[in-house]
């Protein structure tokens, strides 16, 4: 068996290297950790690790398709954030940018918010429960719940202003974990 400890880094051909890099930059906060002119390329990092994404100038941006919805491969890259404030502040800083925040989710166990990059590739950041998968070692269901968004102009919506997960969430937590309990006995 390989015994894989991380996903290393995702590589993405863009239209504007530039455009990407500022983006990933600016709005995400990744660190540039090397740029290499010779041989095509941005590493851009999270951590003390060297690379996290790459970025790189597809040869002829005007001829290659843009990611679809529904396509086979990539849907999405998943940022995790450490509280439910950094996702709060991680959805008003994007609407600060001008980004189209397209979806929001509460999946039980995690929320999310869903973007893209300027080429469209699939962005999600998310905070996810303490010891989400000790709650939930046989999955958590399929009772995923669509979160409504908010504009630049508009408070914030009310899910983003609640503490979270309160008694609600862990309630929800405990019903859905009473089946799998009941299974174990």
């Amino acid at each position: 068996m390989i015994n894989l400890s991380a996903i290393g880094h995702v590589l993405l051909r863009v239209t504007d290297e530039e455009a990407s890099k500022r983006f990933y930059r600016d709005v995400l906060g990744l660190r540039i950790a090397e740029q290499d002119p010779k041989h095509g390329g941005v590493f851009m990092t999270l951590d003390d690790g060297f690379h996290t994404i790459d970025i790189v100038q597809h040869p002829a941006p005007k001829d290659a398709p843009r990611p679809q919805r529904g396509q086979l491969g990539l849907a999405h890259i998943a940022f995790k954030v450490a509280s439910y404030a950094a996702l709060r502040e991680a959805y008003t800083h994007l609407l600060k940018y001008g980004v189209e925040i397209q979806r929001a989710a509460d999946h039980v166990c995690q929320r999310s918010i869903y973007f893209a990059d300027p080429d469209g590739n699939g962005l999600e950041i998310y905070y996810e429960m303490p010891r989400a998968l000790e709650l939930f070692p046989n999955g958590r269901g399929d009772e995923d719940e669509v979160l409504p968004l908010s504009s630049a102009d508009d408070p914030l919506p009310q899910w983003l202003m609640e503490e979270w997960p309160g008694p609600a969430a862990m309630a929800k937590v405990e019903r859905l974990r009473r089946p799998a309990a009941a299974a174990v006995d």
